[in-house]
């Protein structure tokens, strides 16, 4: 049947064949809107009109809250997590954008310096002169010794991107070992 249809409109005139496809589109287009606004949402379904009939109230014994499990970062920790982060921020986004070389950004781990000395993007002139701005920064600590961080940088472009690094804690010192995202 298909093919019948087909054929019928390549023998019209070619500007009465553009009319009829845009017809026949704004058609299908309608009856989907039409289709999608008078079904039911999902997981609505039908409901009784009948009520149905309430059980007694019941009365809950009280128990005592569940203890809170300690932090698998300490909260100073965190701290200095999240300062470490925002330094690397700083550098790493002025490499990022072709302004310092890899050995300016701090702290990372040696393997991620490496990396970042080995691999380094190209730069258009536009991107280059762009200002970077940190929106937001996230830090949660996941185990001891390990944080994730997410900030949203803002460069002035179509829209802000999100940047995912991981910091480790060694020697002491907080410091970031792998970029995931941005």
């Amino acid at each position: 049947m298909t093919a019948w249809l087909i054929a019928a409109i390549e023998r019209l005139p070619p500007r009465v064949r553009r009319i009829v496809v845009a017809v026949v589109a704004l058609v299908l287009i309608g009856a989907a809107i039409t289709a999608l606004r008078i079904a039911p949402s999902p997981g609505t379904g039908a409901r009784s009109s009948r009520l149905a009939p309430r059980a007694p109230a019941r009365q809950t014994a009280r128990h005592p809250s569940p203890q809170r499990l300690a932090r698998p970062v300490p909260g100073l920790e965190l701290r200095r997590g999240r300062d470490a982060a925002e330094r690397f921020l700083g550098s790493y986004l002025s490499f990022a954008y072709g302004r310092v070389r890899a050995p300016s950004v701090t702290p990372v781990t040696p393997a991620l310096g490496n990396q970042l000395a080995r691999e380094h993007a190209q730069i258009t002139p536009v991107e280059r002169r762009r200002h970077t701005r940190v929106v937001s920064l996230r830090v949660v600590g996941m185990t001891p010794g390990f944080v994730l961080a997410t900030a949203i940088v803002d460069d002035g472009g179509i829209a802000a991107y999100p940047l995912r690094f991981t910091l480790q804690r060694s020697a002491g010192r907080w410091s970031v070992s792998s970029v995931l995202e941005g």
